[in-house]
């Protein structure tokens, strides 16, 4: 008998990440280097992982509240309040199975087929996606060339349909953290247009050479849902974990469709990093972390500027680079596509071509140093100026 259901209508508009494809294709192939997965790789606070451990015979395996854990909410709380000098009230802060969940209730939650969510242009692959799959429309906004996110663009496409706007900051694939200028224009807009914000800063603790992360709830707070994740911040992307913050009343909605999408994120993670969140290992780890990341990004700079016809644009935070290529290299529509793919066949280097991340920047393709020590990042660009230079 043949299968004959069919599948729903809004998968049509859906393509199969390119990231997970280069990830299965590498996977198993003996003596390839990923510079493709963007995840860390470094282990985890030991102090948490041993607070797992005491958590493990002390019921912390139960049903938790819809939202989460008290501990945690008011540790994330003070955290925002420490950092940024932001306060959040008792129902602000909703816990999820990470961030890419509560990102899917928040634009489920405040879009109807036919609204318009502006994205940035390049941005995550699940920016443009998820509103798609919500029936939404969606305007992709180029960068500008430092890869700041042009409030003068994005007014141009502001309607009466418009009712998201996404932020990545530090931003994923491009390295850049939006400056105050950039975060202050695409405030105004927001407010003076009744749009939500959705501000992704799951980076927000990798910021490079002194820079700070600007929260977008500083200039917005009653338009801005924040989201963040323990998975970069702790190095603990298979807990599943995260979690979305604002002001009661734009929460409020996102809280209505999370109860029915997860009846709890994972319980004993949040009891255990509650435990955790705010201590001093806590601040080590994260000072740590940066240190590491920051310190990658300076290797990849010095050796990936060695490979001919390759430029490094300016990296600030988070731990991807975006390199562009030369046009009298690779003389196509989409050389960043066609690089990668004779990287990987040829040099076992996987990279992401900018192509994944959007419409625009085809010149460039993407590298994560998150999982890639400095011997690694090393060894992959001799590889790849071995390939380049026998063309």
């Amino acid at each position: 008998m043949t299968f004959n259901v069919v599948q729903a209508n809004m998968l049509d508009k859906i393509r199969p990440s390119g990231i997970r494809k280069m990830f299965q294709r590498a996977s198993g192939l003996e003596g390839v280097i990923s510079l493709g997965i963007g995840a860390p790789d470094l282990q985890p606070p030991q102090e948490l992982l041993d607070t797992v451990k005491n958590l493990l015979d002390k019921r912390s395996h139960a049903y938790t509240l819809n939202n989460g854990v008290p501990e945690l909410h008011i540790k994330i709380k003070e955290q925002y309040k420490r950092e940024y000098n932001l306060d959040f009230s008792d129902n602000s802060v909703i816990i999820g199975a990470g961030a890419t969940q509560l990102m899917y209730g928040a634009i489920f939650a405040y879009n109807n087929p036919g609204d318009e969510v502006i994205v940035p242009d390049p941005g995550f692959v699940y920016y443009p996606t998820i509103p798609l799959m919500a029936g939404a429309n969606i305007h992709p906004i180029p960068l500008d060339d430092e890869f700041q996110f042009s409030p003068d663009l994005i007014n141009e496409k502001v309607n009466k349909k418009t009712k998201m706007l996404i932020i990545n900051t530090p931003g994923n694939p491009t390295g850049t953290v939006l400056n105050e200028k950039s975060i202050k224009g695409i405030a105004e807009i927001a407010i003076d247009n009744d749009i939500v914000i959705l501000s992704d800063e799951v980076y927000e603790f990798m910021t490079f050479d002194g820079k700070k992360h600007i929260p977008m709830a500083k200039y917005a707070p009653e338009n801005t849902i924040t989201l963040n994740s323990f998975s970069k911040t702790y190095c603990v992307p298979g807990w599943r974990l995260g979690y979305a913050t604002g002001t009661n009343e734009i929460m409020e909605p996102l809280a209505k469709i999370h109860a029915f999408m997860v009846a709890n994120a994972p319980s004993l993670s949040q009891h255990a990093i509650g435990k955790f969140m705010g201590s001093d290992a806590d601040q080590q780890f994260r000072d740590n972390l940066r240190d590491t990341m920051q310190n990658r990004r300076d290797v990849v700079v010095k050796e990936f500027s060695k490979i001919p016809g390759v430029t490094i644009p300016e990296i600030s935070g988070s731990f991807y680079a975006f390199p562009k290529i030369n046009s009298e290299y690779y003389q196509s529509d989409n050389p960043g596509y066609e690089f990668a793919e004779d990287i990987f066949e040829n040099a076992k280097v996987v990279t992401v071509a900018a192509s994944e991340f959007g419409d625009t920047r085809h010149d460039h393709f993407r590298i994560s140093f998150g999982s890639a020590d400095t011997d690694t990042i090393t060894e992959a660009t001799e590889r790849i100026i071995s390939f380049v230079e026998s063309k």
